[in-house]
């Protein structure tokens, strides 16, 4: 379970609110646009499989442009295309 805590810990140092400690992570980059960490249980695997995207959501919560970086990784994927990704925001 301390990889999970890790996890939490890491994407949270890196701007995330975690939503649900292992599944949901959220950062708003923008006053429309997110950054999001889903963990899910797929059958077939051990751990958690991890999508990481970024939306735009509308006034009312309606969710209108999606584009999906990575889907359905391992913890390690996900988190270095995150951090990449900080990084690149950062610099930009």
């Amino acid at each position: 379970m301390s990889q999970w805590k890790g996890l939490d810990h890491r994407l949270f140092n890196l701007g995330f609110m975690v939503g649900v400690p292992s599944k949901v992570y959220v950062r708003q980059i923008s006053r429309e646009w997110f950054l999001i960490v889903e963990g899910e249980r797929i059958k077939g695997y051990s751990e958690y499989r991890y999508s990481f995207y970024k939306t735009k959501f509308m006034d009312d919560g309606r969710m209108t442009s999606t584009k999906v970086f990575l889907d359905k990784s391992s913890v390690r994927q996900v988190y270095n295309k995150v951090l990449n990704h900080i990084n690149y925001l950062e610099k930009t």
